[in-house]
């Protein structure tokens, strides 16, 4: 409460923002320690939540008195006009201390106190049991098992403890993998497809350097190939988009080289498209110029396909230009259609669905395993892999899986709610719809096959609104490493 210097304002109007004769509702404006609350003439109450606060905005005196702007990141805008400054001025800079928390421990989860004894909140903590899911998956078997090499996050902080690989992959493989990868996050199983006895792995890309090689990493992958029976050659499927060509002059023999291989595998191998082959060979400039990406000259059995799904920053202006849309009254619906087409958004929506689909026919056409990465491992590779696995398996299109499955390839494997949902007090560059955009790629299923799914966007909706809440531990933190600590 020492954030609060007004605690209720009377005589508040809260304007209706698809009216265009400014049409208001009167009422009284509280605020409390978690929540800003609007009671109108008419008794009916509108809550916000402090966290789901993504911007506010106190704009010029008018006659009227003075206009709040508050933008919320579930998409909601409220309009407020606060008669006097003074109060519009309190309550503004009020909003600004608590919508930011400098801390975990100030987050709504930590005094969020719901009617329940200490069994049931348990109960809710082990709701989830992944080793369960993976059982069902049908591992371990004799070509997966459970690793306990970071069991104390000693080689990866990001990764869950329990983590499982090839049974022919020994710890000193692990560790030498892990050292060659960013971040540590080398390739484990994601899913494992039991009729194909195909595999999803992910990690995160490799050291960077044109020479760049480590044989530890180069036999993961063999045996990640090896665990395959019916198919030895795997895809290794890069999510980012293909960059500018840079130094050739600097690499003028190696790209020679890799322009005659490529021209004989075109010729020899009529499923290598053109087009993913003059990608290839981008890549390979951007690692000459260095970038991180996998030097095929060192893998064997291995087929790149490159996918071109932006970063977090695109990301972040995207969304940005689609809510100005929105939010611009009068709008014609042809200038509507040309500010989303400008957005950009539904391009990138539609990036990671192809990402997707390609991984699952990959599995389901080719028999085949696929290793997906982006840069870190922890954003584009989590969308890719849950709406492949989603689109794999029934399973995850029930209410239970879909948790189960958000809880495997996002909280588990170290996405970064806390940054990407600007839960704290950070670095606003680090903030994204990485989540978002994989809920909405759900939601375009579920509204092109609704009979696939056992739930609708409401259940969708109520997700996006707790990635914001910090109302529960689940997508506290940007690890599980970071949980357990915070429990």
């Amino acid at each position: 409460m020492e954030h609060i210097r007004t605690t209720k304002v009377e005589q508040v109007k809260l304007l209706d923002r698809f009216s265009t004769s400014n049409k208001s509702l009167t009422g009284t404006l509280y605020l409390t320690a978690t929540h800003l609350l609007f009671i109108d003439s008419h008794q009916k109450e509108t809550w916000i939540l402090h966290h789901h606060i993504a911007s506010v905005e106190k704009l010029a005196l008018t006659t009227s008195g003075c206009p709040l702007v508050i933008q919320c990141k579930n998409f909601r805008t409220v309009h407020f006009i606060v008669p006097r400054e003074r109060d519009c001025h309190d309550i503004y800079n009020s909003l600004l201390q608590l919508s930011k928390q400098a801390k975990y421990e100030d987050l709504y989860a930590f005094s969020y106190n719901p009617k329940q004894n200490d069994s049931e909140r348990l109960q809710g903590w082990q709701l989830i049991d992944l080793a369960e899911e993976y059982k069902r998956m049908g591992v371990p078997n004799s070509h997966w098992q459970l690793s306990d090499a970071n069991r104390d996050y000693k080689i990866c902080e990001t990764y869950p403890r329990e983590l499982y690989v090839p049974r022919i992959a020994s710890k000193p493989i692990i560790v030498g993998s892990s050292k060659f990868r960013s971040k540590g996050r080398f390739p484990v199983l994601s899913y494992y497809h039991q009729d194909k006895e195909a595999a999803i792995c992910r990690c995160s890309q490799p050291l960077s350097g044109f020479s760049a090689r480590c044989l530890e990493d180069e036999h993961l992958l063999q045996a990640i190939s090896k665990a395959n029976p019916v198919n030895r050659y795997m895809y290794v499927m890069d999510t980012r988009p293909k960059r500018r060509m840079q130094s050739w002059w600097a690499t003028q023999k190696d790209i020679g080289r890799i322009i005659v291989r490529i021209s004989s595998k075109i010729r020899n191998d009529g499923k290598i498209r053109e087009s993913n082959e003059k990608k290839r060979l981008n890549a390979m400039a951007n690692r000459a110029a260095g970038k991180g990406y996998e030097n095929e000259d060192n893998y064997s059995n291995i087929r790149f396909q490159f996918v071109g799904i932006e970063n977090i920053h695109v990301m972040r202006s995207s969304l940005q230009k689609l809510l100005e849309v929105n939010g611009t009254k009068g709008l014609s619906v042809n200038d509507f259609y040309s500010g989303l087409e400008s957005s950009g958004w539904l391009r990138h929506i539609k990036a990671v669905m192809d990402a997707a689909i390609f991984l699952a026919k990959a599995i389901t056409v080719e028999d085949a395993s696929v290793l997906v990465h982006c840069s870190d491992g922890w954003d584009r590779t989590s969308q890719v892999c849950s709406l492949g696995s989603l689109l794999l398996d029934s399973y995850y299109r029930t209410i239970k899986g879909f948790m189960v499955l958000i809880e495997k390839d996002w909280i588990s494997f170290g996405h970064k709610f806390s940054e990407r949902c600007g839960q704290l007090d950070g670095d606003p560059k680090e903030v994204s719809p990485v989540f978002t955009q994989f809920l909405e790629c759900v939601w375009h299923l579920t509204e092109q096959f609704p009979q696939a799914f056992e739930f609708s966007e409401a259940f969708l909706l109520q997700i996006h609104e707790h990635i914001h809440s910090c109302q529960f531990g689940n997508f506290l933190g940007n690890c599980q490493k970071e949980r357990e600590e915070l429990k």
